[in-house]
């Protein structure tokens, strides 16, 4: 047989990839593919191989399942003459070049054939990589990713790049920074300067960062740390931020008072006047029994808790 031919196959001799990369198919999109063939006659050919008494598919099992939803009784099909052993392989490279695979489902796939290397005739992720036609950087960081997100249990909305973006923390670090982008509390763009902070921060500021639903966010932690050298001016705006809600803008522009307060041989902190008859909001606490915070207030005479 040819390496490869195109050829009109009927439908009912074309049997699904056990080695399929993907996992999931979509019911509505496949239904609006579907609907899209039988309107336009057109469909792009899939890629198959011999197999037994039929056909096997080795990439474009979507539109093979939206052919049959169309009722199409034959389907154009590149044939491909492909050893048993390098269909996943193959399989593979068809989808990742359609990019038509999510994260977990590439990870798998590339780890899979990294498992199966000797097999293969590949020893080294250079080789692998070669032979997928992406770099070698996309291999190791799917292979690793992929053996964090299995040992940690990580749930599959974990995108690999936010994986990859927390390489080099602690493994506990890395697992609280993934569970705030699981909780939408990091943005992913927002990784590269978690990442830098937490490595050079002091210890009360990287608690702060990682804590859940924390007033902290990754700018404003990244201020702190580039703008102030000591641990008690970083602490002094730590404070305010959790006492007064300060946004990122304010943030920046308490850091410059505090580092002229500092030029000009003046306090850091800001001392504030009390009238008797006008309440003052002071600081906040957290009950060790009921978990909640609460603010502390003062009018002036005494302090007391609301």
């Amino acid at each position: 047989m040819k390496e490869m031919e195109l050829q009109m196959i009927p439908i009912n001799k074309i049997q699904p990839n056990p080695f399929q990369p993907r996992e999931s198919f979509e019911k509505e999109s496949l239904k609006e593919l579907a609907d899209s063939i039988r309107d336009a006659s057109l469909i792009q050919p899939i890629v198959v191989r011999k197999h037994g008494e039929g056909y096997q598919i080795i990439a474009g099992e979507r539109r093979w399942r939206a052919a049959q939803m169309a009722d199409l009784k034959q389907i154009p099909c590149i044939v491909k003459d492909i050893v048993e052993e390098r269909v996943l392989l193959e399989s593979l490279i068809e989808n990742l070049h359609r990019r038509d695979l999510t994260d977990i489902e590439r990870e798998n796939a590339i780890h899979e054939l990294w498992e199966n290397r000797q097999t293969l005739g590949f020893n080294s992720k250079t080789q692998l990589a070669k032979a997928l036609g992406v770099t070698e950087t996309r291999v190791w960081e799917d292979v690793e990713a992929w053996e964090f997100r299995h040992k940690e249990s990580l749930h599959g909305e974990i995108s690999t790049r936010a994986i990859r973006a927390t390489r080099g923390l602690e493994t506990e670090e890395r697992k609280r920074v993934l569970e705030k982008v699981s909780a939408e509390e990091f943005k992913v763009s927002e990784l590269d300067t978690v990442a830098s902070v937490i490595k050079k921060a002091p210890e009360p500021i990287k608690k702060e960062l990682l804590k859940p639903k924390s007033f902290v966010t990754p700018k404003m932690a990244e201020t702190i740390v580039e703008k102030l050298s000591e641990e008690e001016e970083q602490g002094v705006v730590l404070e305010e931020i959790k006492r007064q809600r300060l946004t990122e803008d304010e943030v920046t522009a308490r850091v410059m008072e505090i580092q002229r307060a500092k030029e000009m041989g003046e306090p850091l902190r800001k001392e504030m006047g009390v009238q008797e008859g006008i309440i003052y909001t002071v600081g906040e606490y957290e009950c060790p029994h009921c978990k909640k915070h609460y603010l502390i207030k003062c009018d002036g005479k005494r302090d007391w808790v609301e």
